[in-house]
């Protein structure tokens, strides 16, 4: 595995990570809020929140990272990503020396 590919995966990962933290924990202070639970059922809340977190994170979202991060697929979607990095630089270089040339050629008439 290429460095590359490893930084993507990763950040993915992280990204889906944070995602699932978050929703756990928007869900939890919804129906602590909405059931106004105690302080000892809202620890349990939390604690099983948790779990459940960790458990989509480990079989769910990792998985599905390695599956439809591949390295065939990076590899691809890199080259195909610094061919049109390539093209577009080659038509912005050519763009700019056509405005350069149009305003060359713009001389203000004298009153």
């Amino acid at each position: 595995m290429s460095r590359h590919t490893f930084f993507i995966r990763a950040v993915a990962t992280i990204t889906g990570d944070i995602t699932i933290g978050y929703a756990m924990a928007s869900a939890c202070v919804w129906v602590i809020q909405s059931a106004a639970l105690g302080l000892f059922l809202s620890f349990v809340l939390w604690l099983l929140a948790i779990l459940a977190s960790l458990a989509m994170s480990q079989h769910i979202l990792h998985p599905a990272v390695s599956l439809l991060l591949s390295d065939r697929k990076l590899d691809r979607s890199l080259a195909v990503t610094a061919d049109a990095m390539r093209t577009g630089t080659v038509a912005a270089r050519q763009l700019w020396i056509w405005a350069q040339r149009q305003r060359a050629d713009f001389r203000p008439v004298a009153t």
